[in-house]
């Protein structure tokens, strides 16, 4: 029978904290008058597959996206500031100034940096893994229905 160390057992509970995904809040939902429309996707990758990239507004998380979903949230018009975040790593964030009835889309995708952390795990489990956060011109409506939807909670 194998016998578990103590730095085996905080190595593996690490691993397992870094990889689970941040809590999501309900968002106040904006009046039909002032609001705009953030589509958020995220990219198929090997590198950080398994990892849930949190996105949320202002410091507060509202959806967690996995390899090929996407996520559309309504924010009122005027500036925001978007992060996207793995549980244990430090959020990248995007400003953004929203015109009412406005669509803007985020694309975000895992930094190729991961497939070297992934060959120190020590490095991976103290930085966690890094996600890029970009403005893009819209997919097609055929591109982004390839796409699982995310739902958005409003309160």
């Amino acid at each position: 029978m194998h016998k578990l160390t103590f730095p085996s057992l905080l190595a593996i509970g690490l691993f397992i904290t870094g990889c689970a995904s941040n809590p999501v809040l309900p968002l106040a939902k904006p009046s039909k008058e002032l609001q705009a429309e953030v589509i958020v996707f995220r990219e198929s990758a090997f590198a950080a597959g398994g990892v849930a990239a949190t996105v949320g507004v202002g410091g507060k998380a509202f959806a967690n996206l996995s390899n090929d979903e996407k996520v559309l949230v309504l924010l009122s018009a005027g500036k925001h500031e978007i992060h996207v975040q793995a549980r244990s790593a430090e959020p990248t964030r995007f400003r953004v100034s929203l015109v009412k009835g406005e669509t803007i889309c985020l694309r975000t995708s895992a930094s190729p940096s991961t497939y070297a952390k992934v060959v120190v795990p020590i490095t991976l489990m103290a930085t966690g893994y890094h996600f890029f956060l970009d403005k893009v011109p819209c997919p097609s409506d055929d591109v982004l229905g390839k796409y699982k939807n995310v739902a958005v909670t409003y309160q």
